[in-house]
């Protein structure tokens, strides 16, 4: 038996040669040897969601050819014809009906390109029909239309969206204002610092008190400046709260400690109701422990105790609206009916502020809400001591007390 092995073995080398054994991997079926082999065929290719700098792409291999398609997609070029010699780009997807697409990027605006499919099997490349494309102009930059609310004496601000780059790269973004309609960034401007499209806010400073306005936001792209909708604006009068701090003429640590806290919250919500509200007031402020936390009354008195968890902006500022009349006067009770308050103007700011068409202020016989600054934790921002004013200038509008000058 070992015997006829041996002479099969020599036999065979004998008749057919020595050679190496060809590996699994690289042999050939009968099925696909190379030479029955034939090119893949491609269909037409389609184009969408073309932008300045690029598309989705869907192509097809109708026909395999008799084997495996080991690769398809695109190449594209400036020129025509197209090989994967140039800029050739895999399919990003594929599927068993050979449907394939392939998303196009980092092209330039306003640029035709030449684009082929192809497909490779063992028998080589097959290249589709070419196709043009054709990448879209870069358009001016498109921005959202806001009303102003947040308006002072001598600051504005407001909040911008641009809600498209128009296709190109934001580089410069801002707001620009004057005393005429449209204003360009030749008049007042102030940039964001930011680039790109989305919402922000940003700030006017040293306007003039009592005086109309025009404002757009603008951006720069690639086309150059464009311009937001005209917004017109009138600032307040200025207001003019001023105070006496009441102190004792040998005030003990723990005093001076307190009047040091109260001195800088006073200061403050000062500074906060005379830029952002008109009011006219005098104000008494006194320290004076024995009250549990603090009070006020629409003469202007007001109270604080030995806490210092109340000794700050916030409980300033709402211990102010009571002087000013919040839950103080004959006006509240007749403003807040069933816990809303029924008025115009300061619901009408709240919507804004919210962005909440919805939005109703509530109260009760000495509070309202929200805003109000009725707890330390409803502060999450200085923006809450600016929409307190807001607000409180809204109702002194709505008759909380009387003014002078128009609005």
């Amino acid at each position: 038996m070992n015997r006829l092995v041996y002479y099969a073995f020599f036999t065979a080398c004998t008749l057919a040669g020595c050679k190496k054994a060809t590996s699994e991997s690289s042999m050939v079926t009968p099925t696909e040897k190379t030479d029955d082999i034939a090119l893949a065929e491609l269909g037409k290719l389609a184009f969408s969601n073309i932008t300045t700098t690029g598309a989705m792409i869907t192509g097809k291999v109708l026909n395999k050819g008799g084997a495996l398609v080991t690769s398809r997609g695109i190449c594209w070029n400036k020129d025509p014809n197209p090989t994967i010699d140039n800029n050739p780009m895999e399919a990003t997807s594929s599927k068993g009906s050979g449907e394939f697409t392939v998303a196009l990027t980092a092209l330039a605006p306003s640029q035709t390109y030449y684009i082929r499919p192809y497909a490779k099997n063992k028998g080589g490349i097959a290249y589709g029909e070419q196709q043009v494309l054709t990448t879209a102009d870069i358009q001016s930059v498109t921005f959202g239309s806001n009303p102003i609310f947040i308006v002072g004496s001598s600051i504005a601000y407001y909040d911008v969206n641009i809600i498209s780059s128009g296709g190109g790269a934001v580089t410069e973004r801002g707001i620009c204002w004057g005393l005429q309609e449209k204003p360009t960034v030749t008049d007042h401007k102030v940039m964001n610092g930011a680039t790109g499209t989305g919402k922000f806010r940003i700030g006017m400073l040293n306007l003039t008190p009592s005086t109309n306005y025009h404002l757009r936001a603008y951006a720069i792209n690639e086309t150059g400046v464009s311009y937001g909708p005209d917004i017109s604006f009138h600032t307040i009068a200025k207001g003019k709260v001023t105070y006496t701090f009441n102190k004792v003429d040998n005030p003990t640590a723990q005093q001076l400690a307190a009047y040091q806290r109260l001195q800088v919250a006073l200061d403050s919500a000062v500074w906060y109701a005379n830029n952002y509200t008109s009011a006219t007031k005098h104000v008494y402020l006194n320290y004076d422990p024995g009250v549990p936390t603090a009070d006020a009354n629409n003469e202007g008195w007001m109270r604080f105790g030995a806490s210092e968890g109340y000794q700050n902006i916030r409980t300033m500022l709402h211990e102010m609206n009571h002087t000013l009349g919040t839950g103080t006067t004959s006006w509240w009770s007749q403003a807040i009916i069933n816990g809303k308050y029924s008025l115009a103007n300061a619901n009408n700011m709240l919507k804004m502020i919210n962005s909440d068409e919805s939005a109703v202020i509530n109260g009760d016989s000495m509070h309202w809400w929200p805003y109000g600054l009725n707890q330390n934790s409803e502060v999450s921002s200085s923006w809450d001591y600016v929409y307190n004013c807001l607000i409180i200038e809204a109702m002194r509008k709505d008759g909380m007390t009387s003014h002078s000058g128009a609005y």
